[in-house]
């Protein structure tokens, strides 16, 4: 049996490393899935749209005009991806993010759906993202019924939130679809006016010397001399409209993403917690001689915590309350530290306090579990916070210092701490089903891996991993719990934090290239809110989600905003497919949201070197793809 973990490895390998006895299996598979009614399909059916490329030859670059045939069917959320020969496994990853932004705008259940890609290829040629928004279009046409207009080709990559990227190669692709009869040509946004450089072969007797031209291409201009019109297309909705005459309904985002609910359920918290560290900090004055300053700038966040509570930033107190209770705790006991005798037998007794601490903080989740599994908004959370804390105590034992070690503890301890106050956030009596969220759990994961290798991917072809590393990095991690959570059956974890390992590394692939970021940032903040109302309308108050989109409010890292917004609208689009009926307790959701506040920052004012940062409460880490095994059956049989 192929554990979790091992999908990840096999997707991370290159395909020649599987066994004969592998390529066995999963061309077993996919024989089964091809000849099972369900997932049958007819190769006449779907919808062809035209993929343009760009390639370089001994003259230059130059463009080919390709087709590709999309098949949506009813399935179990595999996605199969048939070229010959082998292509580059950007254009796979493309492939897989075309089918969950064409789930994600079309509301279908990528679970319950496999897609097929069927592309012509004749040469290895087709490389680069420049495919996905082509394949996302016909993707969507199919599962509309929707009939492509003649003499439109595009090019653009597809991000996560359904913008259309920048490719390059653009004039070449042009070239080529003119001549083909093309009428229409569709470029991504901020690519009407391009930049090219072109190599001229200069002989000087029998020297043979290649001088580079760089030249402002204007491809409205080129586009007429080819009776060609090039347009540009912001997002997919644009294209879909373009190719197909087909105008796909756009929500308008809420004025409001604050409920009366959601105030409700974060009051008693942020209370709690600012009250907890209130207690905290006079016990601090009183027995300690060190950190005189420190303890002046928990003053000075105590006082804004309560201004945010009197704002009701309810979720934003409770972060500042966190961020001081961390502090004290790591003061208070590097105080006692210093005052004993026997330090490395306080150290030890610390270890083990603090191994109590989240020994019975994971024992609190198997308990609140046992009479089924309510909110997994809230037990996600929990879930996660354990495995935090497991790490964090792991990681003291291989500090370098003495104050490492205390600090690595104490931030150790609030995870734990925090594990009982995400328990007492659920609020709702629906109960789900533990075998479908164990199905969910494993799909969820096997997406954020290939997601994560395709940003790598990509990224690093680009040459734009400056200013995106850390999100690709801050995605392995979150990947690497999930899989931990998985594995233990802490299946609602292991979707939060898979689909914040989704969300940190498609949030990369969305910057790419892109310099306008107040727009994309506005433009997160209103598909969150419009997820956050469809949850909403069905009943369902995803505290998470608008606590991520609190959270990202009080940013200031333009780039670390939009990731929390993208991640508070695919928790709120998660909580609305896993939970499939409503509570009653949920009757007053539907009330008119509180209007749209501004939150202020909860930057802190830089603490002492010897105190540990705390990131925050942050909420555990869209619609998706998976079939993995599946991708790579399919590769293998036709390869073969």
């Amino acid at each position: 049996m192929i554990k979790l973990w091992d999908y990840k490895k096999i997707f991370q390998h290159n395909r020649d490393t599987l066994s004969n006895s592998m390529r066995l299996v999963l061309a077993i598979t996919l024989f089964i899935l091809l000849t099972t009614p369900a997932s049958a399909i007819n190769i006449d059916e779907g919808v062809t749209i035209p993929i343009i490329a760009a390639y370089s030859t001994m003259e230059g670059e130059t463009g080919v005009l390709l087709n590709a045939t999309v098949i949506v069917t009813e399935g179990n959320g595999h996605v199969f991806v048939d070229t010959q020969p082998y292509t580059q496994v950007d254009l796979q990853g493309s492939a897989r993010m075309a089918t969950l932004v064409a789930s994600d705008i079309t509301g279908i259940d990528p679970t319950r759906h496999d897609f097929y890609f069927i592309i012509e290829v004749t040469s290895p040629i087709v490389s680069g993202p420049s495919a996905g928004a082509a394949l996302t279009v016909a993707a969507i046409a199919d599962i509309e019924d929707w009939q492509l207009i003649d003499g439109v080709v595009m090019t653009g990559m597809i991000n996560p939130d359904g913008s259309i990227g920048p490719v390059g190669g653009i004039p070449y692709k042009l070239d080529a679809a003119a001549q083909h009869g093309t009428s229409l040509f569709i470029v991504p946004e901020g690519q009407i006016n391009v930049v090219i450089t072109e190599n001229t072969i200069v002989r000087k007797g029998d020297i043979v010397a290649v001088e580079e031209k760089t030249i402002e291409v204007d491809l409205v201009e080129r586009g007429q001399e080819l009776n060609v019109e090039v347009v540009e297309a912001i997002t997919i909705e644009d294209a879909v409209e373009l190719f197909t005459g087909h105008e796909i309904h756009r929500s308008e985002p809420p004025i409001g993403v604050w409920s009366a609910e959601y105030l409700d359920v974060l009051r008693p918290l942020g209370r709690n917690v600012l009250d907890e560290a209130n207690q905290l900090y006079l016990v601090a004055v009183n027995e300690t001689t060190q950190f005189s300053s420190t303890l002046e700038v928990q003053n000075v966040l105590l006082d804004r915590g309560q201004e945010q509570y009197d704002e009701q930033q309810y979720y934003a107190a409770t972060n500042t309350g966190l961020l001081i209770l961390n502090n004290l705790k790591f003061i208070l006991w590097w105080e006692e530290y210093s005052n004993t005798k026997d330090q490395d037998e306080y150290l030890n007794d610390l270890y083990q306090t603090v191994n109590l601490e989240i020994n019975h903080s994971r024992q609190e989740v198997e308990r609140f579990k046992e009479e089924g599994l309510k909110d997994v908004d809230g037990v996600g959370a929990a879930e996660i916070r354990v495995v935090m804390a497991e790490q964090l105590l792991e990681d003291a034992r291989s500090t370098e210092t003495e104050i490492d070690y205390v600090k690595t503890l104490a931030l150790a301890s609030m995870r734990a701490e925090t594990v009982l106050w995400w328990l007492s956030l659920v609020n709702t009596d629906h109960t789900t089903d533990d075998g479908m969220l164990k199905d969910r759990a494993g799909w969820y994961v096997g997406t954020a891996s290939s997601v994560v290798t395709y940003a790598r991917t990509i990224i690093s072809e680009s040459d734009s991993m400056h200013g995106l590393s850390g999100l690709l990095d801050e995605a392995d991690v979150s990947l690497d719990r999930a899989v931990i959570e998985y594995e233990r059956g802490y299946y609602s974890g292991a979707i939060y934090d898979s689909l914040l390992a989704y969300v940190q590394a498609s949030t990369a692939i969305s910057l790419m290239g892109y310099s306008d970021v107040g727009t994309k940032i506005q433009r997160s903040a209103n598909a969150a809110r419009v997820s956050i109302e469809e949850s909403r309308n069905a009943g369902i108050e995803p505290v998470l989600a608008v606590s991520a989109y609190e959270y990202a409010d009080s940013l200031e890292s333009p780039s670390q905003q939009i990731m929390e917004y993208n991640y508070a609208r695919v928790l709120a689009k998660t909580t609305l497919q896993l939970t499939t009926t409503s509570n009653v307790s949920h009757s007053a959701v539907s009330a008119t949201p509180i209007p749209l506040k501004t939150v202020c920052p909860t930057q802190t004012p830089t603490p002492a070197p010897d105190v540990p940062a705390w990131d925050g409460l942050d909420v555990p880490g869209i619609s998706i793809i998976s079939g993995i095994l599946g991708v790579f059956a399919a590769m293998i049989l036709l390869r073969r």
